[in-house]
């Protein structure tokens, strides 16, 4: 009688290690991805100076290598979460690893811009697979008690993987090319692929569902054009194909608005905005990544072309950002757990509007103490707001729409990168004189000068942003009965 109560216990102790060793590696599954598809994002930003002088092109026809990137997962998003509901989760992410390993082989053999920019599409079309679906697989597969901190590692990866690219890249490029950048992605996304295949469960419901073509459609004139706007209009000269692209976009916007409101199945799911809350943390996840990938951009710029530092340098410094993300993202989840999400959200989305202030102040003598504290700011910042908000948007979703929240989440978040790149390349090309490549070869203290001008103000307009979406969070859960 002892031997078979103490062989039942062993027997279910057993069940329990390998059923939490095939959470984990579940997880890890899914986290690789939300790291290799940001990462992607991120390592090309401190080699676009090295690519433009390798092509002799300007940095806007340079900067299409991460926004057409950006804008194919930005694009596709919706759909693959409405494919995923529709054939499976697993289906569509595990697919993302395969064209995101050729994407990246294409890009590494690039014999020119244009076809790195394709590419680089194709990329970003298996990152859209992979970041459509990585939280609805976690919701599905984690019980509650531990569904936040789950969903805190996924956010930890991606902001890991967001800031990580410029550092890794940084180390590459000080001893190799841009193009073994690419290289380093594709035995891990073929790896990760087998992964995902055996420990991602199969889907067991699907929801049928058509697809939003004229919405799509509506959708991708309105952000390109808008992209393509804020591209180019740092330049300071208003031409009138951009006065056309304006009027293209906006007409555009409002088409889309009203042609969501029509149809059955949208482009972008409506219900699940209708929570105060969840439009609150939509705005939170757009400005707040928006802020730190222009931060990206600008920050390698600032270090190589006005403090003088190498790539290796920069890519070391910048380190500090996913090093304090990493600490404090999974901490941030597990507190959202316990105590609720809304406070740790106010206080991240006030420290990274201080963070954003202190960064308007740098100078061409900033010291390297205040440097290592400030990118430490940002991880700290990014890491203690991003997990509770994705909690608190994904506890307000009906169970029907986890897929298309998750993949919703992941639009949102693209879209903030999106705009924050636009705006920094915006603001460069505002007060840089010349190509990028002459700048950074040749810069003189007035052209140092005028550059920091230009890092001052877009710093002060992200600080500024920051602060007017955390009052918007404030007030919006005073005025709601969900915040109470």
């Amino acid at each position: 009688m002892k031997k078979a109560k103490f062989n039942n216990f062993i027997s279910s102790t057993e069940e329990i290690r390998e059923s939490k060793s095939q959470s984990i590696l579940l997880l890890l599954s899914v986290c690789t991805g939300a790291f290799l598809s940001h990462f992607s994002a991120g390592f090309v930003n401190i080699a676009l100076s090295d690519i433009a002088i390798d092509y002799a092109t300007n940095l806007t026809t340079t900067q299409w290598i991460v926004n057409g990137y950006l804008l194919s997962i930005m694009l596709l998003l919706p759909l693959m979460g409405k494919l995923s509901d529709q054939y499976g989760k697993k289906k569509i992410h595990n697919l993302g690893y395969l064209f995101f390993a050729a994407g990246a082989c294409a890009s590494a053999i690039s014999p020119n811009i244009l076809f790195l920019i394709v590419a680089r599409i194709l990329q970003g079309s298996g990152a859209a697979m992979l970041q459509a679906v990585n939280m609805a697989i976690v919701t599905d597969a984690y019980p509650k008690e531990h569904r936040g901190k789950a969903l805190g590692i996924i956010s930890t990866s991606v902001g890991i993987g967001a800031l990580l690219g410029p550092s890794v890249g940084g180390f590459v490029m000080e001893y190799s090319s841009w193009h073994l950048l690419f290289w380093t992605v594709v035995p891990i996304s073929v790896g990760a692929y087998f992964l995902a295949q055996k420990y991602i469960p199969k889907d067991k419901t699907f929801q049928s569902s058509t697809l939003d073509v004229m919405g799509s459609l509506l959708f991708g004139i309105a952000t390109v054009s808008f992209v393509f706007v804020l591209n180019t209009i740092g330049k300071g000269e208003l031409h009138f194909y951009l006065i056309i692209l304006m009027l293209i976009s906006l007409s555009s916007f409002i088409c889309f608005f009203f042609h969501t409101k029509r149809v059955q199945n949208p482009f972008i799911e409506p219900t699940i905005f209708v929570s105060s809350i969840v439009r609150a943390g939509g705005l939170i996840l757009i400005v707040s990544y928006g802020a730190t990938f222009a931060s990206t951009v600008i920050l390698p710029f600032y270090l190589r072309g006005v403090l003088g530092y190498s790539a290796e340098e920069a890519g070391l410094l910048l380190m500090c950002y996913p090093l304090f993300l990493a600490i404090v993202g999974p901490i941030s989840g597990s507190l959202s757990d316990r105590y609720g999400g809304v406070k740790v959200v106010f206080g991240g989305v006030g420290i990274l509007s201080l963070t954003m202030l202190a960064l308007s102040f740098l100078t061409a003598h900033t010291s390297l103490f205040m440097l290592l504290f400030l990118f430490s700011l940002l991880g700290f910042a990014m890491g203690l707001l991003t997990s509770p908000n994705y909690s608190i948007m994904m506890l307000y979703t009906p169970v029907a729409y986890l897929g298309m929240m998750s993949s919703t989440i992941a639009l949102l978040r693209n879209i903030g990168m999106i705009i924050g790149t636009a705006l920094a390349i915006s603001f460069m090309n505002a007060w840089l004189e010349g190509t990028i490549s002459q700048w950074m070869q040749h810069t003189s203290s007035a052209e140092v000068n005028a550059a920091l001008l230009g890092f001052h103000y877009l710093f002060l307009l992200l600080s500024f942003l920051l602060l007017l979406v955390g009052v918007y969070f404030f007030f919006t859960l005073h005025r709601s009965k969900e915040g109470k």
